[in-house]
């Protein structure tokens, strides 16, 4: 009896040993094969965890660095989760439009990037300088400018159906964080406080704080449609608030024009704007992965990613 009883002990020491193992090792193989598990997919264009990895670490030195409050996770990695699904929605579609970019085009947009010209002898070694610098290959760098130069064509191409008048309106807003806020901020000016002094004591916007709130004209297909839905429709002189996920509008309509001229700037507004719509409307007819969304990814691959851009 005691000699069986060591033999189960024996069989239960190395079962025990066998999982702890194999605990490890799936550990192991798993963060071996993590870098290059998907991160973003677009039907079956696939972007790596590292590759992810080495844009939000290029985004972020764009941003102004770790400190800046637009290169902080939360806002950093759905903004490069955004960018490599438009890159893969404008390299599919942008055909479509007749737009395209050939090898020497690729070649200036890289010249501009880098501050150095394609005829300067620096250009092979300071390109290269760049690629090990960025942590991306040639191929992948020269298809991520590939990408910016078709998005900056397909917005001149909705440049040109720019529209000389639209139908515009002119308003003020307030921005505030809260529905309590903003309802205080409506109280207050239904009993006649100066909107202007609202503004610039209360709202977070600090491009129309200042300037009473003023937003100007904006034509129609400058805003998102669900903001247009709710301003659009507002009197001169009426009052609304609008949830956003920044906080609350509190807006009051000044003046309406059928048919108000469209300067440069709005014009810009209109072009950047049809060419999201172009991008939304594609995404409908592809199948996204994004494991990298901070709400609802891999949380494992979201912190191996942030790891490494941040602290490698």
């Amino acid at each position: 009896m005691q000699f069986y009883g060591t033999v189960v002990v024996a069989l239960l020491i190395a079962v025990a040993v066998a999982i702890i193992g194999y605990a490890f090792l799936t550990d192991y193989v798993e963060k071996q094969r993590r870098p290059g598990s998907t991160a973003i997919a677009v039907d079956d264009t696939r972007f790596r965890l590292d590759y992810f990895s080495n844009r939000l670490k290029m985004y972020v030195g764009q941003f102004g660095g770790q400190g800046a409050d637009a290169a902080q996770p939360a806002a950093a990695l759905p903004a490069v989760a955004e960018s490599l699904i438009q890159e893969a929605i404008v390299l599919r579609f942008g055909g479509e439009l007749e737009v395209s970019a050939n090898e020497q085009e690729v070649t200036e947009g890289i010249a501009s990037r880098i501050a150095v010209k394609t005829d300067d002898p620096a250009f092979t070694l300071s390109f290269k300088q760049e690629v090990i610098r960025s942590g991306l290959s040639e191929r992948e760098y020269r298809r991520m400018v590939e990408a910016i130069i078709l998005a900056e064509k397909l917005r001149a191409n909705f440049q040109k159906d720019v529209p000389k008048t639209a139908e515009s309106v002119h308003f003020r807003q307030i921005i505030v964080s809260t529905d309590a806020k903003a309802q205080e901020i409506r109280d207050r000016l239904e009993a006649g406080e100066d909107f202007a002094a609202l503004a610039a004591e209360n709202s977070l916007d600090p491009a129309t704080k200042d300037s009473g709130g003023d937003a100007g004209w904006v034509p129609k297909g400058a805003m998102e449609a669900s903001l247009e839905e709710l301003i659009f429709p507002l009197k001169p002189k009426e009052l609304t608030t609008i949830p956003i996920s920044q906080g609350v509008y509190v807006i009051e309509m000044l003046e309406k024009d059928d048919a108000h001229e469209v300067d440069a700037a709005q014009g810009d507004s209109l072009a950047i704007r049809a060419f999201q719509n172009w991008v939304e409307e594609k995404k409908k007819s592809v199948k996204i992965v994004n494991n990298m969304d901070p709400g609802s990814g891999d949380s494992k691959k979201i912190e191996w990613a942030v790891t490494r851009a941040y602290q490698g």
